[in-house]
């Protein structure tokens, strides 16, 4: 998920909270549960890719099912800035789920 991603003109917080709900619900519907890499991260969740890609490379650990995401658009600033980190973060997941659809979601949508 990412906290500084803005969906439509909600302010930040709210595009986050929608973020974390539609995804919430999308894993629990579809009986996906979250891989924990680190015992000591606060959420079961990354906000931050490089660290998810840092995880991944010290627990050495063979390919996980899924990479659940919001929409590829919270990630779209790594993947331009990061290419290649990105293929390798993909690398890691047998697929990349794109829970969301390219239009905005309103905050009544998300419950």
């Amino acid at each position: 998920m990412n906290p500084n991603y803005k969906i439509g003109d909600l302010h930040t917080d709210e595009s986050f909270a929608i973020q974390k709900i539609v995804t919430d619900r999308y894993m629990e519907e579809n009986n996906i549960s979250p891989v924990i890499l680190n015992p000591y991260q606060i959420h079961p969740y990354y906000t931050i890719p490089h660290e998810l890609l840092s995880n991944l490379q010290s627990k050495k650990t063979g390919q996980i099912d899924c990479l659940v995401l919001h929409s590829l658009e919270t990630i779209e600033r790594f993947n331009y800035i990061y290419p290649e980190k990105w293929l390798e973060l993909c690398g890691y997941f047998n697929g990349i789920i794109s829970v969301a659809t390219q239009t905005p979601v309103r905050k009544y949508e998300a419950r």
